[in-house]
């Protein structure tokens, strides 16, 4: 993948985690993160929810990588 198909990939993606935040989706998913990585829930939402995308985003290259 080009290096702007990777950047267009992932910014879908962290449009997809924000939105999924507003809708109280993801709040587990929050809480865990911010206990493994220190993070204050509030305070540092948006490095979380970087952390949600990229982490949805490296599962998603790698079932990428494996289709045929």
């Amino acid at each position: 993948m080009s290096n702007q198909h990777n950047e267009q990939a992932f910014e879908n993606i962290m449009q997809e985690v924000e939105q999924l935040d507003r809708e109280n989706m993801i709040e587990d998913d929050v809480q865990s993160i911010a206990r493994a990585y220190g993070l204050h829930e509030d305070d540092d939402r948006d490095e979380i929810l970087f952390h949600i995308a990229e982490r949805l985003y490296e599962q998603e290259v790698h079932v990428d990588k494996h289709l045929p």
